[in-house]
């Protein structure tokens, strides 16, 4: 069997032409930073993904921070204008289980509410 003469072979120890982290916009980028702020950077990243274990998916699924985005997400929400009844019922679970069982008094609203439009905010 002969060899495939257009195959491309490659160094693997070479950078790739289309590689996110070694490309002359980087390169230049890092030549232009002051040695402070090279620094800062490399700080930053460190605080960024120095203790993520990138290896064991159990630690990148976090469903406490889905759960807490969500939860923001309807409190806005609330916070906008959206009645009670036009939420979901897994929303309205959402905001029990950090509220409560009256958790809609909190944007006072009534129990009523979370079924249809009783109480109309101005």
């Amino acid at each position: 069997m002969s060899e495939n003469k257009y195959a491309k072979k490659e160094d693997p120890h070479k950078p790739l032409d289309n590689d996110l982290f070694d490309n002359p916009m980087v390169h230049a980028a890092l030549a232009a930073m002051s040695p402070e702020e090279k620094e800062n950077y490399q700080r930053i990243g460190e605080q960024m993904y120095g203790n993520l274990n990138f290896e064991d998916a159990r630690f990148l699924i976090n469903p406490d921070a889905k759960m807490n985005e969500a939860l923001a997400c309807l409190e806005s929400q609330l916070r906008s204008g959206l009645h009670p009844s036009d939420l979901e019922d897994n929303e309205k679970a959402v905001l029990k289980d950090a509220y409560g069982d009256h958790w809609y008094e909190k944007w006072g609203f009534v129990d009523e509410d979370l079924l249809k439009i009783v109480t109309v905010k101005k």
